[in-house]
């Protein structure tokens, strides 16, 4: 959303008000806030990226709204060189995630290539492995969750419990001896996953993301596509969109909304990971239209932080959106042959 930090930039990012700069930005917010939440599914996230101008503002918001239990993480971007004033330099932009219902969400989660086991407790001859967490623990676990149900050790201790994985795929790890329940003969440790050196593994996702595009290299990426110099100014990375989605462990049929649309990168951004990894999501955008102009003395005339965009033809943001996703699906039908398709659809007042 808007950063409110009285900034020009093509979109309107100023709510200040004479009596308190943060009441009218709260108000804007809080009414989308609760309608993200009636439309959030019962498992399903949200994220919302903010600057520290208005940072604890939006927490204590969204912890009435969502509630504090249903508070995920702070997932800070560290990008580029940062923004400094005189006492010290500011390197990191917050996105803030909360829950419908955290009870129902699926634990996030992230891919590495791990490299770092050096021991080897049951002389696999496979090498050395370290093993990982492959359960809820027995106070946590959901009863009615479908991957609740029984393994036994080797020693016949039963563990029953929520697991991370269907009951399919742990058969599977079994039988190839991926998890470990302790040395024998008592096999009385709590199950774990076995994971060896120069395998892909799913680790608990950090709060801090360092590898993604720098806001720089977004920009010249969008540039790109629209054809102009800072047309749009600080698109948020297609990695950083990409990454954020990929780490909610969300079905890879999923439907994302982005009412912020802005540039458009949400769109780029999951045309990308459905390319990837073969995924079926789905994405809407909603964008105002904001004139990137205004009429003064009669005349048409550019907006404040607008000028670029209107001298190269953008009547609106919504025209700028627009610009980029039709680029980005031509492209990716003719390079991947990948045949989705778009939607424009323009909202009018009923009369």
């Amino acid at each position: 959303p808007p950063y409110n930090t009285g900034n020009q930039f093509i979109y309107n990012d100023t709510f200040s008000s004479v009596n308190d700069k943060h009441s009218s930005w709260l108000s804007f917010m809080k009414r989308r806030l609760l309608l993200a939440k009636q439309l959030l599914t019962s498992n399903g996230v949200i994220f919302i990226a903010i600057s520290q101008d208005e940072l604890f503002y939006l927490k204590i918001l969204c912890d009435n709204i969502f509630g504090e239990e249903n508070f995920v993480n702070d997932f800070m971007w560290l990008h580029g060189k940062g923004k400094k004033n005189t006492w010290s330099r500011t390197m990191e932009q917050h996105t803030l995630c909360y829950a419908k219902n955290k009870s129902e969400l699926k634990p996030f989660q992230d891919e590495e290539i791990s490299s770092w086991a050096k021991n080897n407790q049951d002389d696999d001859p496979r090498g050395n492995w370290f093993s990982g967490s492959i359960s809820f623990s027995e106070t946590r676990s959901n009863p009615n969750n479908k991957n609740f149900y029984s393994i036994f050790s080797p020693s016949k201790i039963e563990w029953k419990r929520q697991w991370l994985i269907s009951k399919n795929e742990m058969e599977e790890n079994l039988q190839n001896n991926l998890i470990f329940f302790g040395t024998a003969p008592k096999y009385d440790k709590v199950p774990r996953l076995k994971i060896f050196n120069n395998t892909k593994s799913f680790v608990i996702p950090k709060n801090i993301i360092t590898n993604t595009e720098s806001t720089r290299q977004a920009q010249n990426h969008l540039d790109d596509i629209l054809g102009g110099k800072k047309i749009f100014d600080n698109p948020k990375p297609v990695s950083l969109i990409k990454h954020l989605i990929f780490i909610s462990n969300l079905p890879k049929n999923a439907l994302i909304l982005d009412f912020f649309a802005g540039s458009g990168t949400t769109f780029e951004s999951v045309l990308e990971l459905n390319k990837d990894d073969g995924g079926k999501r789905k994405c809407i955008l909603i964008q105002k239209d904001e004139k990137t102009w205004s009429i003064e003395n009669g005349v048409k005339t550019a907006k404040k932080g607008s000028k670029i965009a209107f001298e190269k033809g953008f009547d609106s943001i919504t025209d700028i959106t627009e610009k980029r996703i039709k680029t980005n699906m031509q492209l990716y039908n003719s390079k991947y042959h990948i045949d989705d398709k778009i939607e424009i659809i323009e909202l009018q007042e009923k009369n």
